[in-house]
């Protein structure tokens, strides 16, 4: 089976990912990590931004009837999201304030600048998100007309793991001890993108700015998040996480995925 993760950028949509993994890897069913050139030799996500048919029968080709989990921030092709509505590929959507989302991709864009790489360099102030914000908000839009796929906040992922966990287990068809899927992801050196992962960080915006946001994606708010609350500015997240902290992450998460492959089946 191939269990599609899709995400806003800066959802937590890494983090589910992973979740979803480690719920298949220890509920015994051994998750496919992709051979090149399908993935990157050293990257340690299946990530793609174009997915279509052809690429969903050459992954199952490469899966060699084993689960995989693969990751996207876009909208498959139209035959892909028929066999989603069928039931035939599970997903799920993670999603975020449009406001907490814009103040990591400055962030972002804040690291990539100080390294000198393109990835979210444009982001200096928040109303540089929109263009992009615009995109994210009608694909989730899209994904979520979808009655099978799952949605996940944020604040569900980051701060109610364990309820989360449990859905998705009873969506996969698995039995796994919600505790020990959580412990994995405790240290935070094992979440792969990890930015500050604070709640509410709507609160560092102006008021002016929030008032802006909640007014541009109003209709996100009534579908996904309702009755949001304005920011009153009282909040400062700390410092976040820097270039080094993420290859660090990297390697931690390609061990994890590799070593867990030696172990017998009553460990995993």
């Amino acid at each position: 089976m191939i269990h599609i993760s899709y995400g806003m950028l800066k959802s937590a949509s890494t983090l589910a990912y992973q979740l979803t993994e480690e719920m298949l890897r220890q509920g015994g069913y051994n998750p496919r990590i992709l051979p090149p050139p399908l993935r990157p030799a050293l990257s340690v996500t299946n990530y793609f931004d174009n997915i279509d048919l052809d690429l969903i029968h050459r992954i199952e080709t490469a899966a060699q009837g084993r689960d995989v989990v693969i990751k996207t921030h876009q909208l498959p092709a139209p035959a892909v999201l028929d066999k989603v509505a069928r039931g035939e590929i599970l997903a799920t959507a993670s999603l975020r304030d449009p406001r907490e989302i814009a103040l990591s991709m400055v962030d972002h864009g804040r690291r990539s600048r100080r390294w000198s790489i393109p990835e979210f360099s444009e982001c200096r102030t928040v109303f540089d998100c929109w263009p992009s914000l615009d995109d994210q908000v009608e694909t989730l839009r899209a994904w979520c007309a979808l009655a099978p796929v799952q949605r996940i906040a944020y604040n569900d992922i980051c701060f109610d793991m364990a309820a989360v966990i449990q859905r998705l287990a009873d969506a996969l068809g698995v039995d796994v001890d919600t505790a020990r899927v959580e412990r994995v992801f405790a240290d935070k050196g094992m979440v792969g993108q990890f930015n500050k992962g604070v709640k509410d960080r709507f609160h560092e915006m102006t008021a002016l700015e929030s008032m802006r946001f909640l007014d541009r994606y109003a209709h996100f708010y009534d579908a996904f998040m309702p009755a949001p609350r304005p920011s009153n500015q009282s909040f400062a997240s700390g410092a976040a996480s820097g270039q080094l902290r993420q290859s660090l992450i990297g390697l931690r998460r390609l061990w994890h995925s590799r070593a867990s492959l030696t172990l017998p089946w009553s460990q995993r």
